[in-house]
């Protein structure tokens, strides 16, 4: 029952109950009348000294998690009231589900609560708007105010370990990377600058730093540097699912982890890389905000950060999709690029075709089982899977299966009380 509806009930007894008083006389009518009295005058106290200038702080250990980290929140809540309260009750909608906290205020206005929110997937999530419920002793008047939502919260994938097979096939890889880099880095100009936080310490400029007593830094031309680059293939084709299960593709889950995995390699061995998530659906409306900055308060640029939002595209067929060439002119020729699919369809091919006749060194992943049995055969020659990946064959791409096909489960989402 709404507020309004409750008033109206506690006047409408008030009435029947003096009436019943004025007609019949007698100390029960008496004592009926003055309870329905006091239970209307205490909801119209509530109402009118209610709780003002409700503020909701929440902090987070950190505004990135991996997905399945559990996250302590600690909620801060001060409001004005002119009365004392018996009781209130803070209900927030977090991404784990709905946290409800009861507490016995009295003439305190300032309190401070702890919960965890765990088993959450990876994605982009706000706090949306809770209620602040206050009453009187018995329960038959209760009201309620909105609070504030809005905090944000990312969960990127969670990277897991190179597999058995994989640590072989793609050492020599990052290794060619680190040389190339390590050769390019050789060659660079002797400009310098003072050193920043977050430089590497490779690029520091000792007979400058001793001229000058502060520590210089290397100013070299990115495009001179070998780079990695990471395409995460967001297109429908690439993969098959239906409609329905489109969110929850297994096999477009292990592309986001595989690409994780590259970019927590690539920050490691300093490597400087270039993620592009391409060839879907752009028309992200709520989870796509945080591309906008509202999100990330540090690092607004980190992959990481970026595939917490990767998706399937909704489009049905790949040819309503493309992929831009012009995302290369920022990558150094020769660089080498990892393509992460499902499987492989004409754009995805074409894109490589033209990436390789452009002085870039392409490596496929596939995640999609069939695909990787066909790629099997493909590989020893017994059978051709299809027109692309024979055209990928004939022009000397390696094409290679994402080994770890299990996805961990990350347990049930829920939210705990831990105290204050």
């Amino acid at each position: 029952m709404t507020a309004l509806g409750q008033r109206i009930l506690s006047a409408v007894l008030v009435v029947a109950f003096a009436s019943l008083y004025q007609w019949h006389g007698g100390k029960a009518a008496l004592f009926l009348s003055i309870m329905a009295c006091m239970m209307f005058t205490g909801g119209l106290l509530l109402h009118w000294f209610r709780p003002r200038r409700i503020h909701i702080r929440r902090k987070i250990h950190a505004n990135r998690i991996e997905a399945g980290e559990r996250v302590r929140v600690l909620v801060e809540l001060e409001f004005d009231c002119r009365i004392p309260l018996l009781w209130i009750v803070l209900c927030e909608n977090s991404p784990a589900g709905v946290h409800r906290k009861l507490i016995f205020p009295g003439t305190r206005r300032q309190f401070s609560y702890q919960y965890e929110c765990s088993g959450l997937r990876r994605g982009v999530y706000r706090w949306d708007t809770g209620r602040l419920y206050w009453g009187d002793m018995f329960g038959w008047n209760t009201l309620s105010a909105e609070t504030a939502g809005g905090t944000p919260l990312i969960v990127v994938p969670h990277a897991t370990a190179w597999g058995k097979g994989d640590s072989v096939e793609f050492a020599a890889m990052i290794e060619g990377t680190l040389s190339e880099r390590r050769n390019s880095q050789g060659n660079r100009s002797p400009e310098f600058r003072e050193y920043q936080q977050g430089d590497p310490l490779g690029r520091v400029h000792w007979k400058s730093t001793a001229k000058t007593g502060q520590l210089q830094t290397f100013l070299p031309d990115t495009t001179d540097l070998a780079s990695l680059g990471i395409l995460v293939y967001e297109g429908a084709s690439g993969y098959e699912v239906k409609q329905p299960e489109i969110k929850d593709a297994p096999a477009f889950e292990r592309v986001v982890r595989a690409a994780a995995r590259w970019i927590h390699t690539a920050e490691r061995d300093d490597i400087p890389y270039h993620l592009w998530m391409e060839g879907g659906d752009k028309s992200h409306d709520a989870q796509d905000q945080w591309q906008n900055g509202s999100f990330l308060a540090d690092d607004e640029n980190h992959g990481l950060d970026r595939l917490a939002g990767a998706r399937i595209s909704t489009a049905a067929q790949s040819v309503s999709v493309s992929l831009r060439t012009e995302m290369l002119d920022g990558l150094a020729s020769g660089s080498r690029i990892v393509v992460l699919t499902g499987k492989m369809d004409q754009v995805l091919a074409e894109w490589i075709i033209t990436a390789i006749g452009s002085g870039y060194r392409v490596e496929v992943q596939l995640t999609e089982m069939n695909q990787v049995e066909s790629v099997d055969r493909l590989m020893t020659g017994l059978e051709y899977d299809s027109f692309s990946l024979e055209r990928l064959r004939h022009s000397g791409v390696p094409i290679h299966a994402v080994t770890d096909v299990a996805l961990s489960s990350l347990g049930k989402v829920e939210v705990t009380d831990v105290g204050a």
